[in-house]
């Protein structure tokens, strides 16, 4: 299998583009969001979506990357019915673990609003929010298994496009003012949005039926889900504990705060996240191959791209501080010192490149697994030591270190376990 460095720019900038509109609609989500409801109201909101965040990931069960590399080995070989299949199995066990926490938070929205976050008032946005764990499941499951077949585009609109903007249009025709409404609104939405991308996988795997070529059980599947579950969790704890932990020390408009300068400093990192849509199955065919000069080649290139495209995005983000959280309204001006460090956490993700993927798309699950069990629960010990000394700063601090951490202790081990350092990107051979 020979590597064409064209085809990954011209597959990078189609995803990159697409992956644009993701992150511009994202950011508009966030924008309006906290204009009209205010920075009590958003902050609620924004709580909320983070819960329903980390709980849609969690209950994957670490099926994202089983389906994304068996569904690209089984198309390869022409074998639509094991994409359906892997696909299928997948999403039964998703739905069931999304569909009983999903329950269980709405049962228990007022016990854990008062008990666990301090803030009577956000029960009702929890109650309305929480069927979305559902959805949000499934549209990321439906995303990997488009990815692997090479619909980068769709699989991008699925995950982070399509009900982002579905609730803008929701709160901007009818006026929002509660968070409470915004978070019903975006349930009902992604709901919509799931039926017709489930239609849409749909058609898009109905292809002829063969005598099987490529064979997976659901054994095997749930063996390999396993370590990537609990690499999943690890990593949305780094990525989110910052916003619970404040969620329960910090009044709603200064997590209101930390969410819109956490959400708009990872728009440093959509480039990263474009890319990745485009070398991961590639990842793991190029290593099946045993084409280790091109797995090297292809995630050096990667990185020098997303270098280049990420440094103007985090320049903006260091020097005009004040004006990108000003855009926000009232309230969030106070903000500027938590984008700049999170901004820079989010630049060392993407200098560090697709370390994550490199090692879970060959076979090194054990060593992502283990980085992240390293990292993860001291994270988690920091951010409950700097919240209540510093407050959101503090949040902010320790979800920079945890990120920037992470990443690089997988550069060691793709550099031991791959050969090549993913930081040597000025040089032209193997490390």
């Amino acid at each position: 299998m020979k590597f064409k460095a064209d085809s990954v720019l011209f597959q990078s900038f189609l995803a990159f583009s697409v992956k644009g509109l993701g992150a511009v609609a994202a950011f508009i989500m966030n924008l309006v969001l906290a204009r009209v409801l205010g920075a009590e109201q958003s902050g609620y909101f924004f709580l909320g979506f983070t819960v329903i965040m980390f709980l849609g990931a969690v209950t994957r069960c670490g099926f994202d990357n089983v389906v994304l590399r068996h569904t690209a080995a089984a198309k390869s070989e022409g074998d639509w019915q094991a994409v359906r299949y892997v696909f299928m199995r997948g999403a039964a066990v998703t739905f069931v673990a999304s569909a009983c926490v999903a329950t269980f938070l709405w049962l228990c929205a007022g016990f854990l609003a008062s008990a666990v976050f301090n803030k009577p008032d956000f029960a009702p946005v929890l109650a309305s929010i929480a069927p979305s764990v559902v959805s949000f499941a499934l549209l990321w499951l439906i995303a990997q298994s488009l990815q692997g077949m090479g619909r980068v585009s769709a699989a991008i609109i699925a995950m982070n496009v399509a009900a982002n903007i579905a609730l803008i249009i929701a709160v901007w025709f009818f006026g929002f003012r509660l968070g409470a409404q915004a978070a019903l609104a975006y349930s009902v939405g992604s709901f919509l949005v799931l039926g017709g991308f489930l239609m849409l996988w749909h058609l898009r795997t109905t292809g002829p039926i063969r005598p099987a070529a490529y064979r997976i059980s659901l054994r095997s599947m749930v063996a390999s889900a396993w370590p990537l579950w609990i690499v999943l969790l690890m990593t949305q704890l780094i990525q989110w504990t910052g916003q619970f932990v404040g969620g329960a020390y910090l009044p709603p408009e200064e997590i209101a705060q930390l969410a819109v300068a956490q959400r708009t400093a990872m728009l440093v990192s959509f480039i990263l996240m474009a890319v990745n849509m485009v070398v991961a199955p590639r990842f793991a065919a190029l290593h099946a191959a045993g084409n280790m000069e091109g797995l090297r080649t292809m995630a050096l290139t990667a990185v020098r791209l997303m270098a280049l495209g990420a440094a103007p995005v985090v320049a903006v983000m260091l020097i005009f501080p004040g004006f990108l959280m000003g855009l926000f309204g009232e309230g969030f001006s106070g903000g500027t010192v938590l984008l700049q460090v999170l901004a820079v956490g989010q630049f060392v993700n993407v200098l560090t490149g697709s370390v994550g993927y490199l090692l879970s798309m060959s076979g090194h699950e054990r060593d992502l697994r283990n980085t992240l069990l390293i990292v993860a629960p001291i994270s988690v010990a920091i951010t409950f030591i700097l919240v209540p000394l510093y407050g959101a700063l503090g949040a902010a601090l320790s979800t920079a270190l945890a990120v920037g951490a992470q990443n690089l202790l997988a550069v060691y081990w793709v550099k031991r376990r791959l050969g090549f350092n993913t930081l040597a990107v000025w040089r032209s051979k193997s490390a």
